[in-house]
């Protein structure tokens, strides 16, 4: 069996609280075992009235509590870098999952600089740890069905969707980069209220859209040469993306590549700076290749 330790800089939140059961009922459907049995936080839940210790979660959740990170890395198969809600302390808290040698996953969003990923990257090279990262809305049914077209076929992608530029704005760019592949060059946004409208140019001409709302809902449209423009549904992700989560902890290859994970993280660094210019083009930090220029 694949023992799964979560890392977290407190447990208690909505992705530490739904992953364990999702785990399992992917490891029943598709007959991996695999479980959730180890579990270190930095910090019990701020909220000392509602939410759970990390002592109280571990009782809950049918985990070991660690002491201490390195106990943790001792005694699973693979590891869990969560606190999805916030991604500032990401890199920090990573840092020892990366030289552990043990498959990584990160969950999203996975740094909050390029540079940043840049570094966790190396690192994990560095110390042979495999490393995965990625959003689960990557992983829709319907996307992966479009998937399979050949992306020189895609022409234009469009994408809205909720929340906030920092964090949550990852789903869409994970689904734009699916579809449109790696090769974002520039961006350019434009303000209309609290809606945010991002152009991204690609070296080859093509262009994406990003448009985000706090509380507009998940579209994504995209062009092709030969079947005209298509709404492609953001739903029923969930399972497929623990299948291809499951399966990296067996074979340690990473379903979403280094290079896409860091155009990524380019496009959503770009396009914060872009809504502080708005109406100027914005170069993203790196090449189609991840490197910085």
């Amino acid at each position: 069996m694949i023992k799964i330790g979560f890392v977290d800089q407190y447990l208690d939140n909505w992705h530490s609280n739904h992953y364990p059961e999702y785990i399992q009922l992917a490891a029943e459907l598709y007959g991996i075992e695999a479980k959730v049995t180890h579990a270190y936080a930095r910090e019990n839940h701020p909220d000392a009235v509602y939410g759970l210790t990390t002592s109280a979660w571990c009782e809950h959740y049918g985990c070991i509590r660690c002491g201490t990170y390195d106990e943790l890395i001792e005694n699973v198969d693979a590891i869990m870098v969560m606190c999805a809600d916030d991604c500032l302390p990401h890199e920090e808290l990573a840092l020892e999952a990366l030289k552990g040698g043990k498959p990584v996953y990160c969950d999203k969003t996975f740094a909050p600089t390029y540079e940043a990923a840049q570094r966790m990257f190396a690192l994990a090279q560095a110390h042979h740890t495999s490393l995965f990262t990625c959003s689960a809305q990557r992983f829709c049914m319907e996307l992966l069905s479009f998937q399979r077209m050949e992306i020189e076929q895609v022409r234009y992608c469009s994408s809205t969707g909720p929340g906030d530029m920092v964090n949550y704005s990852i789903h869409q760019f994970e689904m734009l980069e699916t579809l449109m592949g790696i090769g974002a060059k520039r961006c350019q946004a434009f303000l209309s209220g609290e809606t945010v409208h991002i152009v991204y140019q690609y070296e080859d001409g093509r262009m994406c859209t990003f448009t985000q709302g706090k509380k507009l809902p998940f579209h994504l449209f995209a062009e092709t040469r030969e079947e005209g423009v298509k709404e492609i549904a953001v739903t029923d992700y969930y399972m497929n993306f623990m299948y291809r989560l499951l399966r990296f902890f067996e074979d340690e290859k990473p379903p979403v590549t280094k290079a896409d994970t860091l155009e990524i993280m380019a496009m959503q660094q770009a396009g914060r700076k872009a809504i502080q210019c708005p109406g100027e083009w914005i170069l993203l930090p790196c090449d189609s290749d991840g490197i910085t220029d």
